[in-house]
């Protein structure tokens, strides 16, 4: 049986359909019908956003899920055992609780004892927020990447944005299937290392963070009326699109390369 995460990566792109939908109507209306193409614009933007946003959660329940289905608690990477004990401890309040590491010690070996099944909520953002950089960051740091984007950095990635529509797409066409590949089973089989994903040190933003401030700002200028003419056409928003098309398979890559503990079956 595949895996919940290959499963998913698998059928993304219909998760991005009614987007693909908008950017060939917008295309084929851009000249006869300039109202409705700038209302299109203006939706495509947010909805861009919008599907970020559910892919970063649904990355977080399938990992969960694959978890749960092969590996004993015991076997967890420690960050993933932290993380799913801040569901009955609470976040880390050592200016409070002085006792709150040898709390979190002991119900982990107590997890440990009983083989506990994990649960996805305490791995998501701890408010309902628009996936910026600082929401990414968190969410994968629970799985003990404190900063994904420095994996991204100074990656065969790091030029895609000089890269035009066409090259990004074969990015995407030459990734996915290697992708899915490592995917298939568990544990994941998905070499980072022939992307040159490897965490670099860096104090400033990087490119990819950047750009996602970018989206997250013009999403937030037209879902709040801060904004109401449309500044981008069609091509650079189908071009925006397929960027964050391709952060999503490198970021489900480098969550999977860090998600490789111990099988059931090896450990019993």
């Amino acid at each position: 049986m595949a895996t919940f995460l290959f499963d998913y990566i698998d059928q993304l792109d219909t998760k991005w359909y009614e987007v693909d939908v908008l950017i060939e109507k917008a295309k084929k209306i851009s000249e006869s019908e300039p109202a409705l193409y700038n209302a299109i614009c203006r939706s495509i933007s947010v909805l861009i956003v919008a599907h970020f946003e559910g892919y970063i959660k649904d990355v977080v329940k399938n990992v969960v899920k694959d978890l749960n289905n092969s590996v004993e608690f015991k076997d967890l990477p420690e960050q993933v055992k932290r993380t799913y004990c801040t569901k009955y401890l609470g976040q880390n309040l050592d200016s409070i609780d002085k006792n709150y590491e040898a709390k979190l010690k002991k119900l982990i070996n107590k997890f440990d004892e009983i083989n506990c099944q994990i649960s996805h909520e305490p791995f998501f953002y701890p408010t309902n927020k628009n996936p910026n950089p600082s929401v990414v960051q968190n969410t994968f740091a629970k799985f003990g990447l404190p900063n994904v984007f420095h994996f991204i950095h100074e990656s065969d990635f790091d030029d895609i944005f000089s890269d035009s529509l066409s090259q990004i797409k074969d990015r995407i066409k030459n990734i996915k299937p290697e992708l899915l590949h490592g995917l298939k089973s568990y544990p994941y089989a998905f070499d980072i290392k022939k992307y040159n994903l490897k965490k670099t040190s860096y104090d400033g933003k990087t490119l990819w963070q950047e750009f996602l401030e970018q989206i997250n700002q013009k999403r937030h200028e037209v879902a709040h009326g801060n904004e109401f003419d449309n500044v981008e056409d069609v091509y650079s928003l189908e071009t925006k699109k397929n960027k964050v098309v391709l952060l999503e398979l490198i970021l489900a890559g480098i969550v999977s390369f860090k998600m490789t503990p111990i099988l059931k079956e090896e450990a019993s």
